[in-house]
This record gives structure tokens, sequence and C-alpha cells, in this order.
């Protein structure tokens, strides 16, 4: 990371915050940008919110804020000098913000979390159903269609291919009951701190959707770049554990649950799409969309074969 852009941080955090910080080093690019901040009264951990994140991310701050008043388990958001949740900066003529939050020591959560992980989920998204905020509609053109558009700007070959598999997976769950949906719950938006209480994290994508679809992101033992037979099988024994906990708080349908694995394929199609928006349509090449392709049919092969089974 450039030594310049950590001291031009230090010093926006430095101004805005009651605070003296002393270091900063990057943890990771995961859309937003992400650090780690020493300062005089202690760690915290700073995400930088890109432009692209920016319709969204205002009102995840809000999200966050409302969890927190509601006492739902979800890192602190540390106010700025003017008592604001955020701090919006200009960088080459377009709009960041910065967020703080408090620091939390821990780890990812593991499969024998995964009981404890479904029952804060189920609170949350009963939680949110009293949220009085904004969400974004989230239908078919987020989660299949801009991918298709995105290929056939790229003049793939086999984009029509791309196009008869997402119009299949998405009649097979549009009907799904919506409500409340964080929309990127995988494995590491849930922290497990050293006290053992978990906690939720990034609200960015929050959105009005299939609540479903955050269980199939949070159980998904499937590798996004490479097809493994066993991912299925390992898949459901999550599910499984996951369900024990979220149905103390909220139901889930016989509908719903099969539709996680059809879910799975949705998820590729606006992964993929959100990757290519982030980091532009040369990030993949027509070799890597082949293996997209090859491992949605593959996967899509071994769930019939799953539901034919007695």
């Amino acid at each position: 990371m450039d030594e310049e852009k950590i001291v031009s941080i230090i010093n926006d955090i430095n101004e805005n915050y009651d605070m003296h910080v002393k270091h900063a080093v990057f943890f990771r690019d995961g859309g937003s940008l992400s650090y780690t901040v020493e300062s005089d009264k202690g760690k915290y951990f700073l995400r930088i919110v890109r432009p692209q994140l920016m319709d969204t991310a205002v009102e995840a701050v809000k999200i966050q804020l409302f969890l927190m008043e509601k006492h739902l388990p979800v890192s602190q958001i540390i106010s700025d000098i003017k008592g604001e949740p955020y701090v919006s900066r200009e960088q080459q003529g377009e709009k960041y913000l910065y967020i703080l939050y408090e620091y939390i020591e821990g780890t990812d959560p593991g499969p024998e979390d995964m009981e404890q992980a479904g029952e804060l989920v189920g609170r949350l998204h009963n939680c949110m159903e009293e949220y009085g905020g904004e969400l974004k509609v989230r239908d078919k053109y987020f989660f299949i269609d801009r991918y298709i558009a995105i290929l056939r700007k790229k003049k793939y070959a086999r984009a029509d291919e791309f196009e008869a598999y997402g119009n299949e997976a998405w009649d097979k769950v549009k009907h799904l009951p919506a409500g409340y949906c964080h929309g990127d719950l995988y494995r590491n938006n849930i922290f497990k701190a050293d006290t053992g209480e978990l906690y939720v994290l990034d609200f960015d994508t929050s959105c009005r959707s299939f609540p479903v679809y955050d269980i199939a992101l949070f159980c998904n033992e499937t590798d996004y770049f490479t097809f493994h037979e066993d991912a299925f099988d390992k898949t459901v024994c999550m599910l499984e554990q996951f369900l024990k906990g979220y149905q103390r708080h909220r139901s889930l349908s016989r509908e719903e649950k099969e539709a996680i694995f059809d879910l799975l394929a949705v998820y590729h199609f606006q992964l993929q799409a959100t990757i290519i928006e982030l980091y532009g349509s040369d990030c993949v090449d027509d070799e890597f969309l082949d293996n997209q392709l090859d491992w949605l049919y593959r996967w899509k092969a071994q769930c019939a074969s799953r539901a034919a089974e007695p």
C-alpha cells in the first residue's frame, strides 16, 4: 500500500475524530477498502467506501445504527467530532465515505458456530421487519440481467448460454418470500469475537429481496472458482446446523429450503457482475467465463441428481 496514501488516511482521521492515530495498516480490499487503525485511544477498524457503493453506503450506516439501538450484536460505529457516523471525502472528483468502527478481537466462525450463527441471522431478519428506512429493491436485473448485459458488451460468444441458464434459475426463485436481505452474508461477514459472541458486519448490500439468499451464502461450502463434487454434501451439513438455530426465531418454508441450491447458482451471476463493475471488464477473460459456465452446468446436473434421489 502506498505510504503517501496511508499518511493521508491518518491525517483525515486525526482531523475529523477525537483521537490521535499513530498507525494505519491496510487490511483488505473487499469492494470497500479496510484498514486497522491504532490511536492513543485504542485500536479501531476503518472502512473506506468506494463511489460505486455510495448508493447504499449511507443507508447501510442507518441500518447499523438501528441495529445498535436494538442491541443486535454489530460492531459499534465511532462518531466523528461533529457527532456524525461517517466522514465524506473528495478524492479526484469522487466521493468516498470514511466509517470508523470499534475493533473486535476474534476470527471467522467455524463449523461449530453454525447453529449460533443461525440464531443471529434469524434475529437479524426479524429485527429488520421493524426497520422504517428505505431499502433498495433487488430484482432480476441486479441478480441476473446486469451480468448478461456485461457479457454482451464484452462480446462474449456464449452469452446466450449464460442468459438461458440465468432465466431458468430465476424462474425457480422469483416467487420466494421477500423481505430484508443482508445481500453479502458470506462467512467473513459474521465475526466471532474472542468472547465467543458473533457479530454481523458490512451492511452495504442490504436490500429488499429474498431473506433465504442470506442463508444460502452463509451455508455455502462450494468453491467459487473450482467445482468440487463433495461441496454439495458439505453445504447440506452446514445448512442443517444453521437451521437448528435459525428456526428457533424464524420459520422457513419448504419452498425456501429447496431454493437454496438454485440461489447458489444465482449468486455466481450476481457476484461476477459486481466484481466486473468494481474492477473493470478486463479483470476476467473468456477462459475464466468458460470455466464459470462449466461450473454452473456441473452444479445444475448435481442438483438435479440429488433432487431425483429417494
